[in-house]
């Protein structure tokens, strides 16, 4: 069980995507993974959108109830662990909203990005969304979650099989209320 499954029901997510920047790079057509998604809500997001080919995966059985429960309409999955169960290149679009942000180990991180970069497409989008900070910091979140606001230069030094085509910092409020810094980055698989 995760962290995250003691506070699927009351938590509320609030970073967002860059849809101009999003739709802008993948098209409507495409099949896209949105990794990390939690209770589905940039899933449910990107389908009001009117992208159609979705698959949101978590690695929280509450969360993904929860989103079931929210949004019986899309395709949520609970995944508990790596490796993911799609063959090699199966997606137009990987999506990640705060999940790097929910991972304060860089091995781990690096872990997951050598997945997400297997299971795209050549030429392949990845979309980052994460919070981050210019001394990198890791706490406990008030939900009780362990958390790694990394330097934007950590983020962008992970995506050494990409090619980054945007980054840009924004100023988004956290869980908790606070703002913090967030990095946006779309990258595509060489």
């Amino acid at each position: 069980m995760s962290n995250w499954d003691d506070v699927a029901e009351r938590v509320v997510f609030n970073l967002e995507i860059s849809v101009p920047d999003f739709q802008s790079a993948v098209p409507l057509k495409s099949k896209i993974l949105d990794f990390g998604c939690g209770y589905g809500r940039v899933t449910n997001q990107l389908y009001g959108l009117g992208f159609r080919d979705l698959i949101g995966v978590d690695a929280s059985e509450s969360m993904i109830c929860r989103g079931l429960n929210a949004f019986p309409t899309l395709d949520l999955r609970h995944l508990s662990d790596l490796p993911l169960p799609f063959p090699d290149q199966s997606f137009d679009a990987v999506i990640t909203c705060a999940v790097f942000t929910c991972v304060p180990d860089q091995t781990e991180r690096v872990k997951i990005l050598d997945e997400l970069h297997r299971v795209l497409k050549p030429n392949g989008v990845l979309y980052l969304a994460e919070f981050c900070s210019d001394d990198g910091h890791k706490f406990t979140s008030g939900m009780g979650v362990s958390m790694w606001h990394s330097q934007p230069k950590v983020i962008e030094g992970m995506l050494t099989s990409f090619e980054v085509e945007l980054l840009k910092a924004v100023q988004s409020p956290t869980m908790s209320g606070h703002f913090s810094e967030a990095i946006h980055i779309l990258a595509r698989k060489n």
